[in-house]
C-alpha cells in the first residue's frame, strides 16, 4: 500500500514486494539466483530494522557491477581448510553473498567441531553485520561477524586515517526472549549512523568526528569528508586494530589496513575482508539449558530499575526486533528520495518499480 496523507509521507512497501524487486534487479545485472536471494534477504533484514544498509545500497551494487569493481557471478573458492577453520576467496564478490557463504561454512564446521570460523577475502561491502550472526542464531548457535573497511579513523593520537570503523556483531539465541544481537563498530559513531543523521537533516552528536581539517564537527557532510573518532578513546582503536588482524591480515588478501578501497571506486575491487565465527552451545550444555540461562540474564537486565527519564531498560537487539515485527506486518517505509533512486535504477535495467 502507499501512504498518501502528505506529499512528504513515506511510501510503505510490502516486504514480499520489496524482496521480489531486489531479487529482480540482481537478476537483471547478472547476479546468480542464489546470490540475488541472499542480497535481497540481507537488505530486507536491514530495512525491517530501520538500518540504512538496505535498499540504499542497491544502486551501489549495480554501479559496482557495471564499473567492473564487483563481479556479478564470481567463482568463490576455499583456499585453505581444516576441521574448524577455512579461508574463502570471494573473487571480487559483492560482500553479502560472500559473507553469508563464509558463515555457512563456519556453521557447518561448528556442527562437527563445536566451533567453526571462516575468513573471506576480496569482497565488497557486506553491509549490516548483524545479519550474519542471525544466520547462526537461526541454527541454534552463537554467531560473530567482523569486517574491515576503507580507512575512516586515525590511530589514537594520530592524524592520518589507517583503519576502517571495523563494524562487528555478536548474536546469541534465547528462549522466551528475542535473540541477543549486538551490532556496532569501533568508532564513536558508525558510518551508517552519520548517513542516518544526514538523511534526517540533523547534526551528529559532538565529540564523535573531525572534519577534513581535523576540527571537531557536528555536520554530517563534514564528518563524512573527515575522520571518525574511536569509541572509548585508545580502547576503541585497539579493538579496531585487532579486528584488522582477524580480517585483512588473516585472510591473506592483497589489501589490508589503509590500502582497503571499500566502495570509493566502481571500477576497482573494494578489497575488504570479513571474519565469521559460529559456536555450538550444545557442546557446553544442553541447548535448552543454554537458552534458559540467556533468558535469565535478559530478565536480570530488564529488572534493573530505569534511570530518570528512561522508560525501560533494553538488551541489545530488542528494540530493532520490535521494529522488525511491526514492519513485517505493515510494510517497509521508503522516503520519496529512496523511491526516486530505486525508480531510476529500475528504469536503467528494465525492471518495473512496484510499491504494492
Amino acid at each position: 500500500m502507499t501512504s498518501l496523507s502528505t506529499a512528504s509521507a513515506p511510501t510503505v512497501v510490502p516486504v514480499a514486494t520489496l524482496r521480489s524487486f531486489i531479487t529482480e534487479i540482481g537478476a537483471r545485472i547478472g547476479v546468480p539466483d542464489d546470490d540475488a536471494a541472499v542480497i535481497a534477504d540481507g537488505m530486507i533484514w536491514a530495512e525491517l530494522r530501520g538500518i540504512e544498509l538496505g535498499t540504499r545500497r542497491l544502486p551501489t551494487l549495480a554501479a559496482a557491477v557495471r564499473g567492473g569493481g564487483t563481479k556479478a557471478a564470481p567463482e568463490r573458492r576455499v583456499t585453505s581448510d581444516s576441521r574448524s577453520f577455512a579461508v574463502l576467496d570471494a573473487d571480487q564478490s559483492w560482500g553479502q553473498p560472500a559473507a553469508a557463504h563464509a558463515m555457512r561454512i563456519a556453521i557447518a564446521k561448528a556442527r562437527e567441531a563445536g566451533v567453526g570460523a571462516c575468513v573471506v577475502r576480496d569482497t565488497g561491502n557486506s553491509l549490516a553485520m548483524g545479519y550474519y550472526p542471525s544466520l547462526a542464531v537461526a541454527e541454534r548457535m552463537i554467531g560473530v561477524a567482523i569486517t574491515n573497511a576503507l580507512p575512516l579513523q586515525a590511530p589514537w593520537g594520530g592524524t592520518r586515517k589507517v583503519l576502517g570503523n571495523q563494524a562487528f556483531a555478536v548474536g546469541s539465541p534465547a528462549g522466551r526472549h528475542s535473540p541477543l544481537l549486538f551490532d556496532s563498530a569501533t568508532t564513536a559513531i558508525t558510518w551508517v549512523g552519520i548517513h542516518e543523521f544526514q538523511a534526517r537533516g540533523e547534526p551528529i552528536p559532538a565529540g564523535v568526528a573531525l572534519d577534513a581539517e581535523g576540527r571537531p564537527t557536528t555536520d554530517p557532510a563534514a564528518a563524512l569528508a573527515g575522520l571518525l573518532l574511536p569509541m572509548g578513546g585508545h580502547r576503541g582503536f585497539g579493538l579496531a586494530l585487532m579486528w584488522e588482524v582477524l580480517t585483512g591480515i588473516l585472510s591473506g588478501g592483497d589489501l589490508f589496513g589503509q590500502t582497503v578501497r571499500g566502495g570509493i571506486s566502481n571500477d576497482q575491487p573494494a578489497g575488504q575482508s570479513t571474519f565469521l565465527l559460529a559456536i555450538d552451545p550444545a557442546v557446553a550444555m544442553p541447548y535448552d539449558a543454554f537458552v534458559a540461562r540467556v533468558d535469565a540474564l535478559i530478565d536480570a537486565v530488564h529488572a534493573s530499575p530505569p534511570a530518570a527519564g528512561v522508560e525501560r531498560v533494553y538488551v541489545p537487539g530488542e528494540r530493532s526486533a520490535e521494529i522488525a515485527r511491526g514492519r513485517a506486518r505493515e510494510g517497509i517505509p521508503l522516503t520519496a528520495g529512496r523511491v526516486a533512486e530505486l525508480r531510476t535504477l529500475a528504469d536503467s535495467v528494465g525492471v518495473e518499480w512496484r510499491a504494492t
